[in-house]
């Protein structure tokens, strides 16, 4: 248990990191968005299980593949949320910044971050529960602990339906703890809107 959640945290934690500078990037600058998007979208639209062999045979059995394959199935609903989310961005809260003569970086930090959250926010909590399952698809593809490995230990065994069971409603609560926790911190920095 304690493998797969490090991989979970650690995964969601880089890719959800990694997906809110490129969602930046992207809602700011067309050109970014036309260059990026076409290999954003098929890095998506190509299923992780198939490529979590590649990744594995490429980085090894170690935290370090998990980490990747964690890492690639958050990114992408993470970046959309945010690009999303500072393009919706009120014109008339980026005209007073520029008025008070933002520099961009300030208009990033403090308006449109700011004002995009709820969007944001609400990609992690995709993504968080993403992680699990790319977390279990990357101990499934090549990993020596977790409850990825449980699972295939629990199918070898003539499908052991109680540890199969265990392991599943594990993962669940897992999933479900991560996207309360994910919630919490949305309403603490945005409240209910």
């Amino acid at each position: 248990m304690q493998t797969t959640l490090v991989e979970v945290l650690l995964g969601f934690a880089i890719g959800a990191g990694l997906a809110l500078v490129t969602g930046v990037l992207l809602a700011r600058s067309r050109l970014a968005e036309r260059l990026l998007s076409p290999y954003l979208v098929a890095a998506q639209a190509t299923p992780i299980l198939a490529l979590a062999p590649l990744i594995v045979l490429w980085f090894g059995t170690g935290l370090l593949s998990k980490l990747v394959i964690t890492t690639l199935i958050v990114f992408f609903p993470v970046a959309v949320a945010t690009m999303v989310g500072i393009r919706s961005v009120d014109p008339r809260l980026l005209e007073m910044a520029r008025s008070f003569r933002a520099t961009g970086w300030q208009v990033v930090t403090r308006v449109e971050v700011p004002a995009a959250l709820p969007a944001i926010l609400g990609g992690m909590r995709v993504g968080v529960t993403l992680a699990v399952i790319g977390a279990i698809v990357a101990e499934w593809a090549g990993g020596e602990t977790g409850l990825g490995v449980l699972i295939n230990v629990a199918r070898g065994s003539l499908f052991d339906i109680p540890l199969m069971f265990a392991t599943l409603v594990t993962l669940a609560l897992t999933g479900v703890a991560l996207y309360l926790v994910m919630l919490l911190v949305e309403r603490r920095l945005v409240g209910d809107r």
